[in-house]
């Protein structure tokens, strides 16, 4: 007896299937990268300082003598007067001029944003967390009076590192990953785990750490050509770091990507040669994908791949309560 042919689906049958099976990984994917992270944060009641040595806004004629001395030097990037334009800020303590970079015809297309930030005080480069949960990057931007945001490391999915948020230390624990220090002296440095000791960076006045990763440059400001971090990562991707080129003079750099036509993102390497023409001594990455988002004036200045998603922390600058 002759066996019946399967029948077999239409092509328009197995494209509804196979969508359904992309959106079914998505889903999977975001319950663990993103949902189970949130509940176990909201369950241990959110994240909560351990340790608070003495930060405070300090008033003008508090400032210390390295305060003062960054002052001095910039004095020429500020102004007496608040003055924002379309691209920039400057007040008597920030400034802030955002660059965009647009090569849609090379190969590989690309298009990033530097911002180049000058502080008079370490007290105006701030982070913040969203309340609770991971939230729109506008909102918490605005939330926190920001002039100029770009999203962290993704803290609220960490459960072990060095934690120092506006010199409240959350976590104490040595792990694998690079850190990335911002001191109270307004000096930034980056360290393989085998190049620190917690107790040892929290005898130095931390005032910001990062655990993501990996730290981008040499030690004399070169590119690494070797980094600490998964295979995936080094891949080209939607991007965001931080650079530093002396006390009181940083950048946040964003790059676009996963848009063909636009900007397809960098791969680790390029992403360190970047930071390194740009002559900072001193990067580190930060989360990428369509996290990496640049708010300047409460508005989106870069172009997030599949519309963005909501962050949970958000590198800030902004003006002190007493100088507003």
């Amino acid at each position: 007896m002759p066996q019946k042919k399967r029948k077999r689906l239409p092509w328009w049958g197995l494209a509804i299937l196979d969508l359904l099976l992309t959106g079914l990984l998505l889903c999977i994917f975001a319950l663990f990268h993103h949902v189970l992270p949130q509940m176990r944060l909201k369950a241990q009641g959110g994240i909560a300082p351990i340790a608070s040595p003495a930060v405070t806004q300090k008033a003008d004629e508090e400032y210390n003598e390295e305060s003062r001395s960054i002052r001095e030097r910039f004095a020429a990037k500020f102004s007496e007067e608040i003055i924002v334009s379309e691209n920039g800020y400057k007040s008597p303590d920030i400034s802030v001029a955002v660059t965009e970079h647009s090569f849609p015809d090379a190969s590989p297309a690309l298009t990033y944003y530097v911002a180049d930030i000058y502080v008079a005080q370490v007290e105006n480069f701030q982070t913040c967390f969203s309340e609770g949960s991971a939230a729109a990057p506008e909102k918490i931007a605005k939330e926190n009076a920001a002039v100029l945001a770009m999203n962290g490391d993704y803290c609220l999915n960490q459960r072990s590192g060095l934690l120092v948020r506006n010199g409240l230390v959350y976590m104490t624990e040595q792990t694998s990953c690079d850190l990335c220090v911002l001191y109270r002296d307004g000096t930034m440095a980056t360290y393989s785990p085998e190049e620190y000791k917690a107790e040892e960076i929290l005898e130095k006045e931390p005032y910001q750490t990062w655990k993501f990763g990996p730290a981008l440059l040499e030690k004399d400001g070169s590119p690494k050509t070797e980094f600490n971090t998964g295979s995936a990562l080094l891949n080209a991707h939607p991007r965001s770091g931080i650079g530093y080129f002396e006390p009181g003079h940083y950048c946040f750099v964003v790059v676009d990507g996963r848009q063909g036509g636009y900007s397809d993102g960098l791969d680790m390497a390029a992403f360190a040669e970047l930071f390194a023409k740009l002559g900072c001594v001193s990067a580190y990455n930060l989360d990428g994908g369509a996290s990496s988002v640049m708010v300047l004036g409460g508005e989106t200045g870069n172009a997030p791949c599949n519309g963005g998603r909501y962050v949970s922390d958000m590198l800030i600058i902004k003006e002190l309560e007493a100088l507003k």
